[in-house]
Parts: C-alpha cells; structure tokens; sequence
C-alpha cells in the first residue's frame, strides 16, 4: 500500500520537476527546488506569525541579555533581575510557541522534498540510472570554503549513518544532500531579509 502511495507521489513530483533535472546540471535544479521550498516555509512564516509581535520579543529579550551580563558584577542588580527572569522565559516560551507555528503546516513538505530528492539524485535514484557511472558529486566547492562549512565532519557523520552507496570522492565534494542544505540556508536567508522576516 504505501509502497502505491510513493509511486504516485513521486509519478506527480517527476511530471513537474523532470524536465528541471534531465536538462540543468544537478547543482542548478536543486538550487530551484530549494529556492522554492525556502519560498514555501518563508510565504507560511510571515502568513502565522506576528512579524511585530516577534520583534519585540527580541529585541526585549536582547534588552534583558545585556542586563545579565553587567548583572553579573552587580549583585543588587543581578537581585533585581530575578524579578524580571520569569517575565524573560514567559517571553521566549511565547516566541518558541510562534516559531514552531509554521513547523506544523512546513515540516510534512520538507521531509517529502527530501525523500523525493533521494529518489533522484540518491544512489540507485533517476539520475545515477541515467548515468551508472555518475558518483553522486553535485558540486566540488573551493577548498577553502569546504574547510569553512566543515565538510569533512559532515562526510564522517554520514559515514556513520549511512551505509552504502556513494563512496566520498574528497573533502571539497557535496552530494545532493549537503547541497541542498547549503542551498536551502542561503536562499531562506536571502528571502526572509526580502520578505521582512523577524
């Protein structure tokens, strides 16, 4: 039964995204398929929760950061504050409760972005039936820059997790994965300073 369920859900996602992926280099589709996934949860951010609300909560809570720290060499200032850590964690529990509101409506699209990525670009997926002799490099980055990301950390912890497959071919090469990940970070960035985001 679920195994139906995969197979139309991935049917559907190819007849809109094949055309995307049999005629841009793998680096370029997933930057589009980030780009609008990063859109999806940014569009869901700004719809559920109070971007003002949100602002204020921060910058209260940065307020009473700077306090804590003069606070620390000031023990009747540091009694005062005490008074005001209740009100504090009251405020940041009410900004997790916002942050976690978009998550609800979000999280079902990722994790489903993520299986359908694998079923193209994983080993065995679309692209390496394609080409069997593809080795599941998207993109090499600048060694300076991998060594920024920490690529090499990445690659032993999916060594640890993930068995199989594509081998490491070397410290400078990302898979779908971690392009998707480094392509998902720059993009929401970029679209919550457009859209306004707190």
């Amino acid at each position: 039964m679920f195994e139906s369920i995969f197979n139309i859900y991935y049917t559907s996602l190819d007849a809109v995204f094949m055309p995307l992926i049999t005629h841009m280099h793998p680096a370029i589709a997933i930057l589009i398929i980030a780009f609008i996934v990063s859109l999806i949860i940014n569009l869901a951010t700004k719809l559920l929760v109070n971007q003002d609300r949100m602002a204020e909560l921060k910058k209260e809570i940065q307020e009473f950061q700077v306090k804590a720290k003069k606070a620390a060499k000031d023990p009747e200032l540091m009694k005062q504050l005490q008074e005001e850590q209740q009100k504090m964690m009251a405020m940041q529990m009410e900004m997790m409760k916002m942050s976690f509101k978009p998550m609800i409506y979000t999280w079902v699209p990722i994790i489903a972005i993520f299986a359908y990525l694998r079923h193209v670009y994983g080993f065995g997926g679309i692209v390496h039936q394609l080409n069997p002799t593809w080795n599941g490099v998207v993109v090499h980055l600048p060694l300076i820059l991998s060594k920024i990301l920490f690529v090499s950390i990445f690659h032993w912890l999916g060594g640890i997790f993930y068995h199989g497959g594509f081998g490491t071919v070397s410290n400078e090469a990302l898979g779908w994965l971690g392009w998707y990940i480094l392509c998902s970070m720059a993009t929401s960035m970029i679209l919550r300073k457009v859209m306004g985001i707190k």
